[in-house]
């Protein structure tokens, strides 16, 4: 079985995968939890119980002093989406610990050419980018690409050829929601919701208004730039707020939920197939 952990800002999702690729459960944890690759562990088995998941069977005492060890392992493999890379070593000692395996990070670095990248350009793609691409590319396989993610940033990603063009990087709506409460004396921070209408009538409604008529609208001209370049690219949506704010954009073409956690499993058979 494979155990992939998609590591963002906001929240760590530990997702379970049968061998053909398909998730039979995942879970959100909170980033900034404080947690040691002891506590962490507990967490994950009692989480993926709730699931009727056993992430390891039958335990056999090694010595006296030692303390007791997986023998028969559910978990095989490891693979890590971080973008918050002062956690990862609590990862690593997860899998080394409790499952015998050494987790592998998504980078460039494994994936060979499988995402060219232009000459002169900084190869500083993330790990979140790269396996929303990976998944994409099986997706629409030889199609012109603009991948949009709405995380604690939205990220644009153009893809042709097999080759990442560029993109760029926005504050995400829970990013400006507290932008807005951290910096300004009496705006409450909320909770945002989809609005009715742009006439806010107080100021939690005018705050989400303001939030999400603003993100479509610098998403719909992002849009029609990169269009500009490539007017074949088809627009792909995922993550986050993705699903509310795309169904105001005719110009996305497709919302696709986990885009993500499905590109850690093609970067999984590509490290496989080496």
């Amino acid at each position: 079985m494979l155990l992939g952990f998609d590591i963002g800002n906001t929240h760590i999702v530990p997702i379970f995968y049968d061998d053909n690729g398909e998730i039979t459960a995942s879970f959100r944890i909170p980033t900034d939890l404080k947690f040691t690759e002891d506590t962490l562990f507990i967490m994950l088995k009692n989480l993926a119980e709730t699931k009727k998941i056993n992430i390891f069977e039958n335990y056999v005492i090694t010595s006296l002093y030692n303390s007791t060890k997986p023998k028969n392992y559910d978990v095989t493999d490891i693979v890590v989406s971080s973008f918050v890379p002062h956690i990862n070593e609590v990862f690593e000692y997860l899998g080394r610990k409790f499952f015998r395996t050494e987790p592998v990070f998504i980078s460039l670095d494994n994936i060979n050419d499988e995402i060219k990248i232009l000459e002169g350009m900084e190869r500083g793609l993330g790990a979140d980018r790269i396996v929303d691409i990976l998944a994409a590319k099986r997706i629409y396989s030889g199609r012109s690409l603009l991948i949009i993610d709405f995380g604690t940033a939205t990220t644009f990603d153009m893809i042709k050829n097999s080759t990442y063009m560029g993109g760029c990087i926005i504050p995400g709506v829970n990013l400006s929601i507290n932008a807005l409460f951290n910096n300004t004396a009496k705006l409450p921070k909320i909770k945002f919701e989809k609005p009715s209408t742009v006439l806010g009538i107080n100021t939690v409604t005018q705050i989400n208004s303001g939030i999400f008529y603003s993100n479509v609208g610098a998403i719909k001209e992002l849009i029609a730039k990169y269009k500009e370049e490539i007017p074949e690219s088809y627009v792909i949506s995922t993550g986050g707020q993705g699903k509310e704010i795309s169904d105001f954009i005719p110009s996305v073409d497709e919302y696709i939920p986990n885009l993500g956690e499905k590109g850690i499993f093609e970067f999984y058979k590509l490290q496989k197939n080496k």
